[in-house]
Parts: structure tokens; sequence; C-alpha cells
């Protein structure tokens, strides 16, 4: 598990983030997340749509302060960050493309505040998974689905403006 301050809401504690491959149970962590289970104290996202955990860390951070502030788009905070990893202002689409699915078979739980160790045994028990490297997110990205969803032009092949592009996505909706 990676943990990492956030410096700009300082009082929300660390952003804590924990790769899982080989994911058995999606299909009844994706069931509890439709009921609004409240025991799910952490954001599930697909780790096939993660270029960089800057990536992330700018959707965690972006939901930290929108909770500071009162001014969350979602229910809650890890609903909120999911959100947040999408260019799109629709919710349900965002949390559909960015939330995990029935087949999901490697998440990135990503929770803000809370006792590393503790957070870190809560997502363990959770996710049926194996935990790993976040060196590992390499190999589970979709290019294809990341082009598409964030509109990438094909001339961008450099993995650097590629993150750029979606880091650049991610910002503009909230202008927009």
């Amino acid at each position: 598990m990676e943990s990492y301050p956030i410096d700009v809401v300082p009082s929300a504690g660390s952003i804590q983030m924990a790769c899982f491959i080989t994911v058995k149970n999606a299909a009844d962590l994706k069931e509890r997340l439709l009921e609004q289970d409240k025991t799910l104290t952490f954001a599930m996202v697909e780790s096939n749509l993660i270029m960089d955990v800057f990536q992330l860390l700018l959707a965690a951070t972006k939901a930290a302060q929108d909770n500071e502030t009162g001014k969350l788009s979602t229910q809650s905070l890890s609903s909120e960050i999911i959100y947040n990893l999408s260019p799109s202002k629709n919710i349900a689409e965002s949390l559909k493309r960015f939330g995990i699915t029935e087949d999901t078979t490697s998440l990135i739980a990503v929770k803000i505040g809370g006792d590393p160790d503790e957070v870190l045994e809560d997502m363990s028990k959770t996710v049926d998974g194996i935990l790993v490297s976040f060196s590992k997110l390499d190999q589970e990205k979709d290019m294809s689905k990341l082009r598409q969803y964030y509109k990438i032009d094909p001339k961008v092949t450099d993995d650097k403006a590629i993150l750029n592009w979606i880091i650049g996505a991610m910002a503009m909706k909230n202008i927009q």
C-alpha cells in the first residue's frame, strides 16, 4: 500500500492506495456498492484505466477539497474520487466507466484518511485478490479505453504526453 499526504487539506489525512490483481469477488463488491453498503469505506477503481498514480492523487485531492468545502457532486467521498477521474460531468457514466464491474479482475482501492495499517487491513479483508506493487499498473492499462474515454489524439503516443492529456481532461471538467 502507498500513502500520500494531502498538503492542501491536511485535516483530511493521507491518501491511502492499494493495488489488487486476480480479484475474485468483484461481483459481490459491485453488488454491495449498488446497495450502498456503508461498511465499504474506500473507492474501488478499475486499474486498467489508470495511466499513472498521479491521476489517482489528483482525483482524491480534489475529492478531499470538495468534501472540506461541502461541495461534493456525489453522495460519498469514495464515489467522488471515481467521479473525479472522469472527463465527463455525467456522474452515472463516470461511476460506470471508472468504478469496478462484475468482471473486474484488478482494481485500486483508494481511501482518504485513516490509520494506514487499519486501512490496509480493511482493504485486504474486503478485496479477495493479491496485493501488488503499483509498478504493475503498466501491465494493466487499457490504452484503447483510455484513448476513447479521454478523447486522446491518435498522434499522441508518448506516455508522458498521454498522462498530461488525461490530467488536462480531468481538470477541464470543472471549467466547462
